[in-house]
């Protein structure tokens, strides 16, 4: 008789439901994405200038998030919320340098974590 040395199904299942459960909740804004976004539609108006102001109107993140907000409505651009966030977060790395809230810049490390475990 042979026997069968399987994996049990709840190993397999268990970790491939929690990684795809998390997946949406560990998607950040993309720089690179808002970039595009800006340069397409909103970079022939303005220039380095706007943004590299000394007195600037933006004191934080959610006022350059505000901004892009409005701009979205008066120019009826139709970005949703991931695009505004993916815009924002372009102008701030690129001009406001402002602590960006975690719900929008996660970092997100793919490495495995070792739990319990002391280094060396």
């Amino acid at each position: 008789m042979f026997r069968r040395h399987s994996t049990p199904l709840a190993m397999v299942l268990v970790p491939t439901l929690a990684f795809l459960l998390a997946a949406p909740i560990a998607a950040a804004a993309d720089a690179a994405r808002g970039a595009a976004l800006y340069e397409s539609r909103c970079g022939s108006c303005h220039s380095e200038s706007v943004h590299g102001r000394a007195k600037r109107v933006a004191k934080d993140f959610d006022a350059v998030r505000g901004w892009v907000r409005r701009w979205n409505d008066n120019l009826s651009l139709h970005w949703g919320d991931e695009e505004i966030d993916d815009v924002s977060m372009y102008l701030n790395n690129t001009y406001y340098k402002y602590p960006c809230p975690p719900s929008v810049c996660k970092v997100v490390s793919l490495a495995p974590r070792a739990h319990g475990r002391s280094p060396g």
